[in-house]
């Protein structure tokens, strides 16, 4: 129900485009997610079906749960020959993870964890030093003849960079097929490709991590992506304690950094992704410094209500998140 008030809360932000040029809106559920294109202009229909194919081809080669993908395969028997379209999107994954704070061979410590599912607990001690052992990048190596192995009882989970591939391949069809403007989102990653149809911006709304319908801040986008990782997306608790599904890599445990949510704003939707996880286990320090040094646009929201905004984005965002308490660090 979180993605689906989420999903409203970027609708309604964005409904203020123009209705004078054709539009054409497909919805479907993609990727454990609900998602939704939006384009305008003469083949707006045909280029939504193209981007809609383009991410179930993706989750069909990259989902864990599928027997018959690439990555279930790779999983499953520690070696795979696999597609170059796969190949490409490993070696993507590969370069976005960052020792430490993200890494696609988390899986063994997610499914441990089990968060989002029925069976969500906290795992032994013993179990989850065991699962964490396999975690680190160097345990996937990839051939240039298309094998993909994994070593030292290394999983591979592309949750924390698979959406942002998607976003990336629904805006290259819709930019294929002649569209030059549109909204693509796809749960907690939004494409805004161009802008309005009046030529406006795009507004996308960061949620309030409290109240995940509302919001506390707009960002006025054109052309890029907007992903924003969150505590509270999903979750369980036990003992009073809240666990996330945002893991440390260095420690297998859901990361305390002192964040609720981190939003990246980045043309490359995947190099978003990848990063809007990783700032939030590093913390707000490292992450502000991480971004100045690697000019990445972020909006940070701390424990405490704070919100911080890199430079680069203070043009562009509107805060209003007064109301409910927040308060716009200078």
């Amino acid at each position: 129900m979180k993605l689906k008030f989420s999903c409203l809360l970027i609708l309604l932000l964005l409904l203020g485009s123009s209705c004078a040029a054709k539009e054409y809106e497909t919805a479907f559920f993609a990727m454990d997610t609900y998602m939704t294109i939006r384009a305008y202009g003469t083949h707006a229909e045909a280029a939504c079906a193209e981007a809609e194919r383009a991410v179930f081809d993706l989750e069909n080669r990259i989902s864990r749960t599928r027997e018959t993908s690439d990555v279930a395969r790779l999983n499953a028997a520690g070696e795979a020959q696999v597609s170059p379209e796969t190949i490409a999107v490993l070696r993507q994954a590969k370069e976005s993870c960052i020792p430490g704070v993200f890494d696609i061979t988390i899986a063994a410590v997610s499914d441990l964890w089990g968060i989002g599912t029925e069976n969500a607990c906290v795992p032994a001690p013993e179990a989850l030093e065991a699962a964490r052992a396999t975690v680190g990048i160097d345990n996937l190596s990839l051939s240039d003849d298309g094998t993909a192995r994994l070593s030292n009882g290394a999983q591979l989970d592309l949750g924390g960079v698979g959406k942002g591939v998607a976003a990336d391949l629904c805006a290259e069809a819709l930019r294929t097929n002649g569209v030059e403007s549109a909204l693509a989102y796809l749960g907690g990653n939004i494409y805004a490709l161009g802008s309005k149809p009046d030529g406006s911006a795009w507004t996308v709304g960061i949620a309030d991590p409290d109240t995940p319908a509302a919001y506390l801040a707009t960002i006025a986008v054109r052309d890029t992506s907007v992903v924003t990782t969150g505590d509270y997306e999903r979750f369980f608790m036990e003992n009073g304690v809240r666990y996330h599904h945002v893991f440390d890599p260095s420690t297998g445990e859901p990361a305390r950094s002192g964040l609720r949510s981190v939003t990246v704003v980045n043309e490359n939707s995947a190099l978003a992704d990848a990063h809007s996880t990783a700032l939030f286990v590093m913390g707000l320090e490292k992450g502000l410094a991480y971004c100045a040094e690697n000019q990445l646009d972020a909006v940070f929201i701390t424990d405490d209500r704070q919100v911080y905004v890199t430079e680069r984005l203070l043009s562009s965002f509107t805060f209003c998140g007064e109301e409910a308490g927040y308060v716009l660090a200078s």
